[in-house]
């Protein structure tokens, strides 16, 4: 049985810390490992729930994330203390240690390189139902990205990102998650993308390159382009240098590359710099142990302290449907075999009913199925209501989908700009405003055709917003009387 030693506390904030702990197997099998902490007292707190679900959905999604520059993840634990995300200890410095100080120009390209190959990667992974994750970090910012003395870069913190998988609890389609500086012009607009990433690497570049913050963003594209435009004149790198981060840091997301480009390219300006610039490893080898020293250091314990795993540990509730996954297959196939079956089976029994009132009733063999049918009751002319058995055409015609669930009705509005909202369930259309059952839809929007992917979990009455952008609608609950 596994078992877990505190041993020196790395960081702490307002909800939680992180540990160098030491892990204790069979066999005297031991590794250090770095364990994400919640405090006790967080579920008190308004938002607990919320934290609690963000810390087990951060384990999910580095359980499903296999890169060289992500920090992996070990396990989701639940010990005395509560909820808690094992993850690989990386010995190193972040970032944001460097950027007062500066960096190489060579050696931050690596770094970018390496940062949006870990992007790439956390958008293409797919999940366990075989599509992409389409991973969104949503805070991308020197503190949260990793360097170690070996060279190695490592991308921090996804506890908030942003992903598309059915084990998710907490909602994360809110935008405005994550650090000020580093958002991108269309997530300060309410817009959330993946460019947004792209963006805020781009600034990190930046800062590492000017030894100072680059400042908020702005809303108006060209007053944008213009203010990174001047505070990238003063640096001294070449024209294909200033032409990436220009892109990067453009005002609207479509001008910007995605990961696969942003790394081909960041590796190629660091081949143009030559085999003579310092490179990312002879860099880091002096670099990250001056940033330890002179780093004060942890907490460290007397003694280790044990951690007490539960092992009936409490159920997270089941993940809620969410904006933003994948819309559900075509049901019919999997909802048609059944009522087919109960089709026959009743075509069947019609079929029989019908020959044994036939042989019964020689005489009026030349009447119509139905008013043989009708034979069975005493006063032939005019057939009794037992004549609704014999539905076997309707039967094969029916939807085949299930009826919709006996749930009271509620009551929904739409946002002002939203038009022509549609809400789609087992093959019936809802038209909002209106009244429908509780339960789970696909939203659309006029316009959209085929290609919106919105799921709303409807629960109770409320507005739906919907963004003509990213093709997305929410539901905003009605404020409780």
């Amino acid at each position: 049985m596994r078992r877990y030693e505190l041993l020196e506390e790395l960081g702490r904030g307002a909800f939680g810390a992180v540990w160098r702990a030491r892990l204790i197997g069979r066999g005297a099998f031991s590794r250090e490992v770095a364990i994400k902490l919640l405090h006790s007292s967080v579920t008190e707190h308004e938002h607990g729930a919320e934290l609690l679900a963000r810390l087990r959905d951060e384990a999910r999604l580095l359980g499903l994330l296999r890169h060289r520059a992500i920090v992996a993840g070990v396990e989701l634990v639940h010990f005395e203390e509560g909820w808690a995300v094992v993850l690989e200890l990386v010995e190193g410095a972040d970032l944001g240690e460097f950027v007062s100080r500066g960096v190489p120009v060579s050696v931050v390209w690596e770094i970018v390189a390496e940062v949006a190959s870990g992007l790439r990667c956390a958008l293409d992974t797919p999940g366990l139902d075989g599509k992409p994750l389409l991973v969104q970090h949503r805070d991308i910012k020197p503190q949260n990205l990793r360097v170690t003395a070996g060279g190695e870069v490592k991308i921090l913190d996804l506890g908030i990102a942003r992903a598309e998988f059915a084990a998710r609890e907490a909602e994360t389609q809110a935008v405005r998650y994550g650090t000020l500086g580093y958002m991108s012009p269309e997530r300060l607009a309410g817009v959330d993308l993946p460019a947004g990433d792209i963006y805020a690497l781009g600034v990190t570049a930046a800062e590492l390159l000017i030894g100072a913050s680059l400042g908020r963003a702005q809303i108006d594209p060209d007053a944008h382009n213009t203010q990174i435009a001047a505070q990238l004149a003063p640096l001294p790198i070449t024209t294909p240098e200033r032409g990436l981060l220009s892109m990067m840091l453009a005002a609207r997301p479509g001008d910007r590359p995605d990961a696969r480009e942003v790394e081909r390219r960041a590796r190629a300006l660091r081949l143009a710099r030559g085999v003579e610039a310092p490179s990312l490893l002879s860099w880091a080898e002096r670099a990250v142990p001056e940033a330890l020293k002179a780093r004060r250091p942890g907490q460290r314990l007397a003694a280790p302290r044990a951690l007490t795993e539960q092992r009936s540990a409490p159920l997270p509730p089941s993940p809620p449907l969410t904006v933003g996954l994948p819309p559900p297959p075509d049901r019919p196939r999997v909802t048609l075999a059944p009522w087919v079956f109960f089709g026959a089976c009743a075509s069947l029994f019609v079929g029989g009913l019908a020959l044994l009132v036939t042989s019964r009733l020689s005489q009026e063999a030349t009447l119509p199925p139905a008013e043989a049918v009708a034979g069975v009751s005493p006063t032939p002319p005019e057939p009794p209501p037992a004549v609704v058995l014999t539905p076997a055409p309707a039967v094969a015609t029916a939807a085949p989908t299930p009826p919709p669930p006996k749930a009271a009705g509620v009551t929904l509005t739409v946002a002002s700009g939203a038009e022509g909202v549609t809400l789609i369930r087992d093959g019936q259309s809802f038209t909002v405003p209106g009244t429908v059952p509780l339960g789970t839809y696909r939203a659309s929007m006029s316009g959209w055709g085929a290609e919106t992917n919105s799921l709303i979990q409807i629960t109770g009455p409320g507005t739906l917003s919907c963004d003509t952008l990213v093709r997305r609608c929410r539901l905003v609950p009605a404020p409780s009387r």
